[in-house]
């Protein structure tokens, strides 16, 4: 009810209520209560207080219930726009979140936003809080590698909405290799990683080897294929390469990869000389120095080495060998083809 009907609603009743009294009975009346003297009024003045006492304590009641309703409201709103920036937040991906909500209407679904990622169906668009479409958007752009204004999310570089953008900024030409590797606090690992793949291909041996922490089986294969090339080569004696390539912990099939890779330019001497060297400090590498004795036709040499070998032991390349004593001539890439792809 409306404070003001309900006030004209009870001057209406006082009202009605003092004039029937005053009708019936026009005498005047003083008392003394609780020690109070109460002065000569009329009987009709002392039957309307109590109503008017009752109207002051029932507004004073609606007053202090109004007043706590709207501190629950203004709870509940602020809780709300929290949820939102929550909401946000799991749909960006941000690490570290701690919202606190008062309501118990949004502790528990809090609690779980909290400590959830949130992804989308492509076909959400929006849902009709700016906060909200402005992250759907966002996630759509980046997911499409647009060029989008990120820097208003003030993201943390290890969310990985900011690693995505940053990748697409790096495809895109806008940052060098060279700008993301010498501010890897900024980037993070996955786009330095990313970025020092390129590098690896044309940079120089010092500077390859600067920021060798980064390296990966892939990168390697491709920072030593530049070995003896024509376009961007380099020169390394086999020490060298194999401390690098000891920085890593390669499989045996690895090292047939790390023979594929170094075929394309090394020649054939210090090919053979750096596998025949691996394979004595790592018996892992012995794949790939069959492999390479096979790939440069040192057909006796890489037989005589498997006949000292146990019977279940390199099984592909006693496979070959039998083949081409049965003068069934293969590339012994074919056997690797999982390689060459």
């Amino acid at each position: 009810m409306q404070l003001k009907r309900y006030t004209i609603g009870s001057l209406i009743l006082m009202v009605l209520v003092g004039f029937s009294v005053y009708s019936i009975n026009k005498e005047s009346v003083s008392f003394d209560l609780l020690g109070i003297h109460f002065p000569n009024f009329p009987i009709a003045f002392w039957v309307v207080v109590p109503l008017a006492l009752l109207y002051l304590a029932s507004v004073l009641h609606m007053a202090v219930y109004v007043l706590v309703g709207n501190f629950k409201l203004r709870r509940l709103n602020r809780d709300h726009e929290k949820m939102m920036d929550a909401l946000r937040d799991s749909l960006l991906g941000v690490h570290e979140r701690n919202y606190v909500f008062k309501s118990d209407a949004y502790k528990l679904m809090g609690k779980l936003v909290d400590n959830s990622l949130i992804l989308p169906y492509e076909t959400l668009r929006e849902i009709g809080n700016e906060k909200i479409d402005e992250a759907l958007a966002l996630l759509r752009d980046v997911k499409e590698k647009k060029k989008v204004d990120i820097k208003k999310f003030h993201l943390s570089n290890a969310t990985s909405l900011m690693i995505q953008n940053n990748l697409n900024r790096f495809e895109r030409g806008e940052i060098s290799p060279d700008d993301v590797l010498s501010r890897h606090e900024t980037y993070g690992d996955i786009v330095c990683k990313k970025a020092y793949e390129s590098y690896v291909k044309t940079a120089s041996m010092g500077s390859v080897l600067k920021y060798k922490n980064l390296l990966s089986k892939s990168s390697l294969f491709t920072f030593l294929q530049r070995i003896n090339s024509d376009e961007n080569g380099i020169e390394m004696n086999n020490e060298d390469i194999i401390a690098l390539v000891k920085t890593l912990k390669l499989t045996n099939n690895d090292y047939v990869d790390l023979s594929i890779a170094l075929s394309k330019n090394m020649l054939p001497e210090q090919r053979i000389r750096l596998f025949e060297s691996m394979s004595e400090q790592c018996d892992d590498a012995m794949d790939g120095y069959f492999y390479t004795l096979y790939d440069l036709q040192m057909i006796d040499t890489a037989n005589e080495l498997l006949n000292n070998t146990s019977h279940d032991e390199y099984q592909i390349f006693k496979a070959y060998r039998d083949l081409k004593r049965s003068n069934k001539h293969y590339d012994i890439a074919i056997f690797f083809r999982r390689n060459c792809d």
